[in-house]
């Protein structure tokens, strides 16, 4: 019996006009406060605040490095800045510190 692959299945459906989901949800949602922020403060300084954040969403909805979106990144990066770090060093020859959790090594 045979049976038919998507062949694929890497590429994002294409839901909203040109746009994936991921990508409309970005400007939709980037719209959303741009048009807030326009509603509270208005004229030039809704302007000088709009674009730079107009700028930032654009780029979560489109940016790409390679072929993952800018969002994983950005995530990764607030996970290494906020979680803890432990360095150990041993010098060659010394016995290395037994941590919990980890193998011992023969």
């Amino acid at each position: 019996m045979r049976f038919q692959l998507p062949q694929f299945i890497e590429t994002e459906t294409k839901l909203v006009g040109p746009f994936t989901l991921r990508q409309f949800l970005w400007i939709a949602g980037g719209a959303a406060i741009l048009f807030l922020l326009f509603l509270t403060i208005g004229g030039v300084w809704a302007l000088i605040i709009g674009l730079p954040l107009a700028g930032i969403f654009a780029a979560f909805a489109f940016v790409k490095i390679n072929d993952l979106p800018l969002i994983n990144y950005v995530a990764y990066a607030l996970s290494y800045l906020l979680n803890p770090k432990k360095y150990l060093y041993t010098k060659e020859g010394q016995e290395q510190i037994q941590l919990p959790g980890q193998e011992q090594k023969p």
